[in-house]
């Protein structure tokens, strides 16, 4: 549906460059990374508001790179919404098709439809400036599907709102998307908004394309450290390649004083950083059975830090060994009973779980 080939763009002094992704039809397809990373700047030369230096932008089977963005078919919901403060709801709705010049006939039995899921009819009189934020949020999104477009772009429209009416518009989102089949590119600093909407993600920093592909395997094997950084991730850890052959690594770890054997290539004195996501570390005492060879093992004196949703285990292997620090879940904690200053803890970290990347 949506093919972005090659893709250089500016924005003043910014440079987005060599970006390729695809957005298949009847798919949401995040747009992830920190302020700053060049999400708007994508967005805008799909849009057609921002030039395209290099490469192509292509929409079913026609070539948009240049095209005015009238001509595009494109639905836009902006972070700001753009409603026309003016106007009542109904012809805040109508103004996409009009502008467009789509007959009446052809936009209202879709119109009326999406008034009828998103709860608008009693509003359409109203004008604007009356309307809460979620209100709003529900025109903003009426409006830009009204003209049915080819694909629709939301630019972190959800942002303003509080917890409850976010999730409230996402799940909005995801039922207008199952029914009308909708072509979806979300740009959003949010992870667990990206998680909860798409199928499959890009991962933005300082203008590169760091990682692009199906949520799962971006979260279980992010591709750089900056990725991982910007997933959330704690447990990361340098290393050294020791060993590489036929697709496997075995890379030495000094601060948990353990070899790790890793799908992979890389050459041997690579510098590399280990990882493993909170949830799959493991939590044994003495009364545990003994974990399985694949599952590098640390023990020792445990002191707990609380920190919320997940703990901070600082483990002691001994006397004058260094402190190692491990996230885990806080529930984790609670299911084993730890404490503070408890010895024979063993933090399990299974290799099956790990991943790698390349030191900067």
């Amino acid at each position: 549906m949506l093919e972005i080939a090659n893709l250089t763009a500016q924005a003043g002094g910014f440079r987005l460059t060599d970006i390729q992704l695809g957005i298949a039809a009847g798919e949401c397809h995040a747009v992830l990374g920190p302020s700053g990373s060049g999400k708007s700047t994508l967005l805008g030369a799909v849009l057609g508001t921002r030039p395209v230096m290099a490469g192509r932008v292509r929409l079913a089977n026609d070539d948009i790179t240049h095209w005015p963005i009238e001509h595009r078919r494109l639905g836009y919901v902006p972070q700001q919404l753009g409603l026309f403060p003016h106007l009542s709801v109904a012809d805040n709705l109508a103004y996409s098709a009009r502008a467009r010049r789509v007959p009446e006939a052809e936009y209202r039995p879709l119109l009326d439809r999406l008034v009828d899921i998103t709860g608008l009819g009693a509003l359409l009189s109203r004008p604007i400036a009356t309307l809460s934020g979620g209100e709003r949020q529900r025109v903003a999104l009426v409006r830009a599907l009204t003209a049915d477009p080819r694909l629709v772009l939301l630019d972190e429209p959800f942002t303003a709102l509080n917890e409850s009416l976010r999730r409230e518009m996402w799940w909005l989102v995801k039922d207008l998307q199952r029914e009308r089949g909708l072509t979806v590119m979300l740009v959003t600093h949010d992870l667990t908004e990206a998680y909860f909407l798409a199928e499959h993600i890009t991962v933005l920093i300082e203008g590169r394309q760091e990682q692009s592909g199906s949520k799962v395997e971006v979260y279980r094997r992010p591709a750089s450290l900056a990725v991982a950084h910007f997933l959330g991730l704690k447990n990361l850890f340098p290393a050294t390649v020791a060993r590489s052959a036929e697709g496997w690594i075995e890379a030495d770890c000094p601060v948990l004083n353990a070899r790790f054997r890793l799908p992979g290539d890389a050459p041997e004195g690579c510098a590399v950083v280990l990882g493993i996501r909170r949830e799959d570390v493991t939590l044994r005492d003495a009364a545990h059975p003994p974990p399985p060879p694949s599952e590098q093992v640390l023990t020792g004196t445990v002191q707990i830090v609380d920190l919320g949703s997940e703990a901070e285990i600082h483990l002691q292997p001994g006397p004058d060994a260094p402190v190692i620090e491990v996230a885990v879940p806080w529930r984790t904690v609670q299911h084993f009973g730890l404490r503070d200053g408890q010895s024979g803890v063993r933090v399990g970290l299974p290799e099956a779980h790990m991943f790698w990347v390349k030191a900067p």
